[in-house]
């Protein structure tokens, strides 16, 4: 029988990674919504916020369709 392992829900991205978390889902907010990481062993002693991503990369296309006037 698999054992199931529970997602966690946190609001705080400066919490440290302990050595029990390994092998859980953790949900953290981003401010805008909650994103999941799964904790793994190279992650211990770090922080919840440096694996969450801050930016989102569009594309460079959009600035090539931009038809307005540089001048």
């Amino acid at each position: 029988m698999k054992e199931e392992k529970e997602t966690i829900v946190m609001w705080s991205q400066a919490s440290s990674i302990l050595p029990t978390m390994v092998g859980h889902t953790i949900v953290i907010h981003s401010g805008k919504e909650h994103i999941p990481i799964y904790i793994t062993n190279p992650m211990i002693g770090r922080k919840l916020g440096e694996f969450m991503p801050t930016r989102h990369f569009t594309s460079y296309e959009n600035a090539r369709k931009d038809t307005k006037s540089r001048r």
